[in-house]
């Protein structure tokens, strides 16, 4: 019922709330005035806008609301406790960072730790949502892009690269040993978003400044990046372990002197870390690659 004054709150809206609480317009509608008998007061008045909370009904929210807070904290404890109680070590990883660190090496840890722990490895999904994984407590531990900037989360580099361009090879960049950004002036370039991929944020802000006659196309995946360069002799922007996966007769890559990329293995600050986590740790520690 406290989840239902919330998100009825939240949207103002009996469809809207009932569809992002999974029931029935009709069921929240009963389950409120219900609620609303038993209290004797009204919690929601309705206008020409929507429905929204009366007096009563602020005040009841606002402990709705607390209770909620408390409830997840209380489930999240129990959780961590039973995943520590088990030894279980949870990852959460960006997507394509396994191209780099494989899941059958991370795994290895299960065999070759002192405590019986096991490490569990969550679907991949974009930095944002990894990140949000991590700071709602869905995993303990998460593979992200570099740079991290969240306060809440601490780190440990794990891999440190060039970026490159995958380029035709009778351009002239591919005759060039370690071609810089600024050679990218009056080309086109491919790209991932750097809204979800933040490790291109910086390197698509320093083509505006040093090449900013480039013409920029993002994708969403890497595949249609490449394939950009492919039909229009596009210059794509990726990195080592995507060269190798997508060879193409004469298409090469080639090393950005001055575009760098990397990830971290990360968790929240305020975990205390347990003996297998810190053994997880040194465990993905021994596979990091710095070229």
């Amino acid at each position: 019922m406290f989840a239902y004054v919330a998100k009825l709150a939240d949207t103002g809206s009996y469809a809207r709330a009932a569809r992002e609480l999974f029931i029935t317009k009709q069921g929240l509608a009963s389950a409120i005035e219900r609620l609303e008998r038993s209290l004797n007061v009204p919690l929601f008045e309705a206008d020409h806008k929507g429905v929204r909370l009366t007096e009563y009904g602020e005040v009841f929210c606002a402990f709705s609301r607390a209770f909620l807070d408390r409830q997840k904290a209380m489930s999240e404890e129990i959780e961590l406790l039973r995943r520590r109680e088990e030894r279980s070590v949870t990852l959460a990883a960006s997507t394509g960072l396994f191209n780099v660190i494989t899941r059958e090496d991370i795994c290895a840890f299960d065999e070759e730790n002192a405590f019986g722990a096991s490490v569990e490895i969550l679907r991949a999904v974009l930095d944002g949502d990894c990140e949000a994984m991590l700071l709602e407590k869905a995993c303990d531990f998460a593979l992200l892009n570099d740079p991290i900037q969240n306060e809440r989360i601490a780190s440990v580099p794990l891999h440190r690269d060039s970026m490159f361009f995958w380029v035709d090879a009778a351009h002239a960049l591919a005759q060039r040993k370690t071609p810089r950004l600024a050679d990218a002036a009056g080309c086109e370039v491919a790209c991932l978003s750097p809204d979800e991929y933040v490790s291109l944020a910086p390197v698509v802000e320093r083509l505006r400044t040093e090449a900013p006659d480039c013409r920029i196309f993002y994708a969403d995946q890497m595949i249609e990046v490449l394939e950009r360069a492919l039909e229009r002799r596009a210059l794509a922007i990726t990195v080592r372990s995507h060269v190798g996966s997508f060879p193409h007769e004469g298409f090469v890559g080639v090393p950005i002197e001055d575009a760098s990329w990397g990830f971290s293995i990360a968790y929240r600050c305020d975990r205390s870390l347990s003996l297998w986590d810190e053994a997880f740790l040194a465990h993905l520690s021994s596979l990091a690659v710095f070229c």
